[in-house]
């Protein structure tokens, strides 16, 4: 009995598995070229920020585009992400996003990058002459060929210490902040 059994489900494992293949392969071409399609806009408009070509980032996100990592919170509206990645260019020189690694999955383009740039003034949050040199994690969705939404990570211990706010080493997961490092007036009991 535990032989037939054994062998049913051998079976049932690689009918089920076969099925799963020939579904990946009919829709497989299709969802390729919109993922690489994905991976070439967003590669695009790391560029176009990089040099600060408007027309590229004025034609690849949306009107109704919202950024989770503006710099005061959520950036609503295409006018406003476009003219602050525009501007992003004029307050920081030798401004880079080396990309790390990068995958799509649908409306979904995922990227590791670099930022590297120094601040021109203090308008990006950070004094003048700051030096950046910053691991990210993106997330973007893309419909009908623009960018829709964002989500940006940055190692916050890190952008602490380029804000001038100390060391800010994490000492667990749950965010709480060594007090040896940590600012003074950031620390709560």
């Amino acid at each position: 009995m535990k032989k037939l059994f054994f062998a049913a489900a051998a079976i049932m494992l690689c009918f089920f598995n076969s099925c799963k293949d020939s579904a990946t392969s009919s829709t497989g071409s299709s969802d390729n070229s919109t993922n690489d399609s994905n991976l070439a806009k967003n590669r695009r408009v790391m560029k176009a920020i990089e040099t600060g070509d408007s027309a590229t980032i004025n034609s690849l996100i949306a009107d109704d585009a919202v950024d989770h990592q503006g710099p005061h919170g959520d950036i609503k509206g295409g006018d406003s992400i476009r003219h602050w990645l525009i501007d992003m260019h004029n307050h920081m020189k030798d401004l880079k996003f080396d990309l790390i690694a990068d995958a799509a999955n649908g409306d979904y383009v995922f990227s590791m990058t670099t930022f590297k740039g120094t601040c021109t003034d203090a308008s990006m949050g950070m004094p003048a002459g700051t030096v950046m040199n910053e691991k990210t994690v993106d997330v973007i969705k893309v419909k009908d060929g623009k960018m829709v939404e964002h989500w940006g990570f940055l190692d916050a211990a890190e952008m602490m210490k380029m804000q001038g706010m100390g060391g800010g080493h994490m000492d667990n997961m749950d965010g709480k902040m060594d007090n040896k490092m940590a600012p003074k007036d950031s620390m709560k009991k």
